[in-house]
């Protein structure tokens, strides 16, 4: 049984009470988790401080679609899309087919497509095939780029395609 999972060995958990909407329940504090942060000033400094989580795909798994996570992403299976994230690891195995669009990006791995980031850092047994727009742009002697690298001040923002010709002749009728 369970029982010295949690808590000491002769306790008997309570039993399960029926939840209720819109009720948290605070988790029992553990001597193996870190203690909470306190939460930084700002704008959202009224909403209580949320750990913060990591987005993990593992080598054995494949993905057809696109990718967003909001913080740190490490990725070592197999994707087919558009991967966004605040600082992305594409770790050793893995194969991305697909635009990267991140502050900070890290291959070890294999990316076939257009890479956005401030930092870029292909590492050793990182391939890149494609275009990479950066702030800043790392190459080890063992990593393999094939394609064109620019420096541009805002490598996070896509250019915006030219007005189709229908859109400004409308435009001048009216």
């Amino acid at each position: 049984m369970l029982s010295n999972f949690k808590g000491k060995p002769d306790q008997v958990p309570p039993p399960p009470t029926p939840a209720k909407p819109n009720v948290t329940v605070a988790p029992s504090p553990s001597s193996s988790s870190p203690p909470p942060r306190p939460a930084e000033p700002g704008p959202s400094s009224s909403a209580p401080a949320r750990p913060e989580a990591i987005c993990s795909i593992g080598s054995g798994t494949s993905i057809v679609g696109n990718i967003t996570c909001d913080g740190p992403a490490q990725f070592f299976g197999h994707i087919e899309g558009e991967v966004r994230g605040s600082d992305l690891l594409i770790g050793e195995g893995a194969d991305v087919v697909g635009n990267v669009i991140a502050q900070e990006v890290t291959v070890r791995g294999r990316v076939k497509g257009t890479i956005r980031a401030v930092r870029v850092k292909l590492q050793s047994g990182g391939a890149v095939e494609g275009d990479i727009f950066h702030r800043s742009l790392s190459i080890e002697d063992t990593a393999l780029f094939e394609g064109s690298s620019r420096r541009v001040e805002n490598p996070i923002e896509t250019p915006k395609p030219a007005p189709r010709p229908q859109l400004a002749a409308a435009e001048s009728v009216a």
